[in-house]
C-alpha cells in the first residue's frame, strides 16, 4: 500500500511539473527561457511537454525557429492546468505558514493608473513585511488584465467593475471621471462641464481595450463625439490635450499633473468607475494573496483617503 501511495504522489508531482513546464513555455514563447526559469535543461523541458502531449493525446505547442506557441486545444486546457498549479502553490504556502515559514509566489495585475498611483506604496510595504514572497506586477489595459485573469497568468487584479464571468469582485474605491481640457479652452473657466458642450470640441480617446470609461459615459448620454485622435495611454492623451489639440474624459486616478496648462473639471452629471480586487475565489486564496489584499485595504483606508477628502470609498473597505 505504501508503495502504491508513493507511486501516486510521485506521479501527481510529476504531472504538476509538466503543467508548469508547458505554462511557462507558453508564456515565454520559448523552451530555453522556460528551462532557465524553472531550473531545467532545454531538452528536459521539451521532454516533459512531449510526455504531457502523449498523456493527453493532443499537440500542445507549435515548435518553430522563432520559438513556441500554444495550439488551439492547448489554449482551452491552459486555464485548468493553471488552476491545478495555483492550487498546489496555495497548498505549499499554507504548509509553510503552518510551520512558521513564509514563502510563495504572487502575480498581481493592474491598470497603469493603479500601478503608478497605488502600487509603489503598497508593494514596498508588502515586501518589507513579507520578504519571502516572490511578488510580480503586471501592468496592462482593462482588456489585457481581464485576459490575464481568465487565462490564469495572474492570481488577482485591481480592475474596474464589471469583472469577468466566473470571477468575484471586492469593490474598494469610486474613481470619478473628469473632463480634461487645456487652460486655453473656452470651457476651462466653468466649475462643472456639461458633456453636450464638451463634445463640440475635437475628442481624444484611448485605443481599443483602454477606453471603457469614456465609452460608458458617452453611451449613457447617447452622445457621439468628434474623435480626432486615438491614442494609447492616458499620459499621451493628456499631453495632446495640453497642446489644445482636443479634449477628453479620464478617470481621476489616471490623471498625472505633469503639464501646468491642463484643467480637470467634474461633470455636471457625475460618473464613477468602481475599482476593486478581482479573483477567481476569495475563499480559497493563498496566504500571500490574502496578505496583499489586506495591504491594499490598509493603504486605501489609511493613506489614500487622507489625500482625497470627500472621495467615495466603497463598502468593500471595512
Amino acid at each position: 500500500t505504501s508503495f502504491i501511495s508513493f507511486h501516486y504522489e510521485a506521479k501527481k508531482i510529476m504531472s504538476i511539473q509538466k503543467y508548469r513546464a508547458f505554462l511557462t513555455a507558453s508564456e515565454q514563447k520559448s523552451l530555453t527561457k522556460a528551462a532557465n526559469i524553472l531550473g531545467y535543461t532545454q531538452p528536459g523541458i521539451s521532454l516533459m511537454i512531449s510526455s504531457l502531449e502523449q498523456e493527453l493525446g493532443l499537440q500542445l505547442l507549435f515548435r518553430g525557429k522563432n520559438g513556441v506557441s500554444p495550439t488551439a486545444e492547448a489554449l482551452r486546457l491552459q486555464p485548468y492546468m493553471q488552476q491545478i498549479v495555483s492550487a498546489e502553490n496555495t497548498l505549499q504556502e499554507m504548509s509553510c505558514q503552518l510551520k512558521g515559514i513564509e514563502m510563495g509566489e504572487l502575480k498581481v495585475g493592474g491598470f497603469m493608473s493603479v500601478c503608478t498611483q497605488w502600487f509603489p506604496d503598497i508593494v514596498s510595504t508588502y515586501l518589507a513585511r513579507h520578504p519571502g514572497i516572490d511578488l510580480r506586477i503586471f501592468e496592462g489595459t482593462y482588456g489585457e488584465v481581464q485576459s490575464w485573469l481568465t487565462d490564469g497568468k495572474i492570481d488577482i487584479a485591481i480592475i474596474s467593475y464589471p469583472q469577468p464571468n466566473g470571477f468575484h469582485f471586492l469593490p474598494l474605491w469610486e474613481d470619478p471621471t473628469l473632463a480634461v481640457l487645456s487652460s486655453e479652452n473656452p470651457l476651462a473657466h466653468h466649475e462643472f462641464i456639461d458633456l453636450q458642450e464638451l463634445i463640440q470640441f475635437p475628442f481624444i480617446v484611448p485605443n481599443q481595450g483602454a477606453n471603457e470609461t469614456i465609452q460608458h459615459v458617452l453611451q449613457s448620454e447617447h452622445l457621439e463625439p468628434n474623435v480626432r485622435f486615438t491614442i494609447k495611454g492616458d499620459i499621451a492623451t493628456v499631453s495632446m490635450v495640453a497642446r489644445n489639440l482636443g479634449v477628453s474624459l479620464i478617470p481621476e486616478l489616471a490623471i498625472i499633473p505633469i503639464y501646468p496648462n491642463i484643467v480637470t473639471r467634474p461633470l455636471t452629471k457625475p460618473y464613477f468607475r468602481t475599482l476593486g480586487i478581482c479573483a477567481k475565489s476569495f475563499k480559497h486564496m493563498s496566504p500571500a494573496a490574502l496578505a496583499f489584499i489586506q495591504q491594499v485595504k490598509d493603504f486605501i483606508r489609511n493613506k489614500w483617503m487622507v489625500r482625497h477628502h470627500g472621495a467615495r470609498i466603497t463598502p468593500g473597505i471595512p
